[in-house]
């Protein structure tokens, strides 16, 4: 019983330990995950953790193909976690992440496809 409760107590929560920060700006993190789904191709889902902000903000995942650029946006309260959107990329797609104020400013990048981790 011991071995089985210390087993419990060492491992985090399945929804805790698939995303990966792949912006974190003014108590906000921008969250990604993958899923694969064959030929090279991924659904990369995104979410908003605002709890530790002191406003609103919006979050993205977004893919370049060529000359054209498509986006996922979520958006969270101060205090609040978004839903949860994703995006389909292909192989050779690049892929990256936005953080916006709900006034328009924002930052973002690319991010590489392995350093995303699994849903």
């Amino acid at each position: 019983m011991a071995s089985v409760l210390a087993s419990g107590a060492l491992l985090a929560p399945p929804a805790q330990a698939a995303w990966t920060n792949g912006l974190a700006v003014q108590g906000a993190k921008v969250q990604v995950c993958k899923v694969p789904l064959g030929d090279g191709d991924l659904r990369v889902r995104v979410r908003l953790d605002n709890r530790g902000a002191q406003h609103a903000h919006i979050g993205s995942v977004y893919r370049v193909r060529g000359e054209q650029r498509t986006e996922a946006r979520v958006r969270a309260a101060s205090g609040k976690m978004s839903g949860t959107k994703a995006l389909r990329v292909k192989r050779g797609d690049q892929v990256g992440v936005g953080f916006e104020e709900v006034t328009g400013e924002g930052l973002g990048g690319t991010m590489t496809r392995s350093s995303i981790s699994r849903c």
